[in-house]
This record gives C-alpha cells, structure tokens and sequence, in this order.
C-alpha cells in the first residue's frame, strides 16, 4: 500500500494535480490526537518499537514488555545508560520529536 499511495502522489504531482489528493483522509479528532503530545510520544514509542530499540535498552521494563515503555527515548543515547544526564535525554527527545512531526507532516496531518 505504501508503494501505491507514494506512486500516485509522484503521479498526481507530475499531472499537475492537487498533490493534497494523494493523502489519506484524517478526522479532526485524529488529526487533534497525532499532534498531541501524547500522540507524539506515542509515534515515538512505535518509530522505537519498529527497530525492535527495546532489545538493547537499559530501561528493564521496556526489556520486559517487548517494547518501549518511554516516556524518555533512553535507546536513542549513544551511551545507552538508565543515569544519563537529563540535558542529554531532553536533546535526544527533542530529536525524536522532530523526526515524528516531519513524518506527520509527510503523510499530511498538518
């Protein structure tokens, strides 16, 4: 599916269409709730979830659950450390919240 929907954005820019087309429909609730900060602590833990980030995280309990407990990105950390200092979990959070707002922007929601 995401091949079809990136080839018809490409195809739909190229015609000289409205490219606003090639995004999926969002309600305003849902649109709300991606831009929340829960919503984006929430794609956050899943952009972790999806490079399995919880295998090697010192956090026990993401360990346990088999995915990210969050709230602090602590896999994210060069030095992977539950006692890192907070001005260096507070960048790398930032960091991850940054890439999810541009993946939202890229699908459309704002």
């Amino acid at each position: 599916m995401q091949k079809t929907r990136h080839h018809t954005a490409r195809r739909t820019t190229k015609e000289g269409g409205d490219a606003q087309e090639a995004f999926p429909e969002f309600s305003d609730e849902t649109r709300a709730y991606l831009l929340s900060d829960a919503g984006i602590e929430n794609m956050m833990r899943k952009l972790s979830d999806a490079c399995q980030n919880w295998l090697d995280c010192p956090v026990k309990r993401c360990r346990r659950a088999r995915r990210c407990q969050g709230p602090d990105m602590v896999c994210q950390l060069k030095e992977l450390s539950r006692a890192a200092p907070r001005e260096e979990l507070d960048r790398v959070n930032a960091r991850m919240r940054q890439i999810v707002l541009q993946r939202l922007e890229r699908i459309g929601v704002w």
